[in-house]
């Protein structure tokens, strides 16, 4: 039997690198939807916000595609995005199916540090299809924060604050929460 470890959270609060130290660890494969994105933006045309979002739907979509034949062959994945409640549903359903494991990893910290980190991000070279929906204060950026914390869970998450904390003692934190769940 395999297991799906899910890294959901904060913007800015060190998903992706968590989950390439994570499949480094476990040498398993990680998949994130920010990739997906970028490479279908490479293709189809983002101008407006709806079309978008449309790729952040395609992306997700993807990911819990990959996660049903990951699933099947009783694999291991980790999957990288903040999916909503309706397709946590479906990596629930089709975990529950093939008798899969699965963990939710849900990073928070510090709103004030992590929209300093969200602005030196934003500031670095960026793939454009993740550019068209601007946080300008931290108020927008703190309700958007606060709108996926708030989102109503579907699994049980397993917190992990990254406040102060660098990469490695957060890789740390998500090895011994990992291992506890065992």
């Amino acid at each position: 039997m395999g297991r799906t470890i899910i890294i959901a959270g904060d913007l800015a609060s060190g998903k992706s690198l968590l989950a390439k130290r994570l499949s480094t660890h476990f040498k398993i494969p990680h998949f994130n939807k920010e990739r997906f994105k970028e490479i279908l933006g490479d293709i189809i045309p983002f101008e407006e916000i709806d079309e978008n979002k449309n790729l952040s739907k395609s992306a997700l979509d993807l990911l819990i595609h990959i996660n049903s034949r990951n699933c099947r062959v009783g694999g291991n994945v980790i999957l990288e995005a903040n999916f909503h409640k309706e397709e946590l549903k479906q990596i629930k359903r089709d975990c529950a199916f093939y008798k899969q494991d699965v963990v939710l990893l849900y990073l928070t910290g510090d709103i004030e540090t992590l929209y300093e980190r969200f602005l030196e991000r934003e500031r670095q070279h960026r793939h454009p299809v993740h550019l068209t929906r601007a946080l300008r204060t931290i108020d927008e950026f703190e309700r958007y924060v606060y709108k996926w914390r708030n989102e109503e869970e579907v699994m049980p998450r397993v917190y992990i604050d990254v406040t102060g904390c660098d990469p490695m003692v957060v890789y740390a934190k998500a090895i011994e929460a990992l291992d506890k769940i065992d």
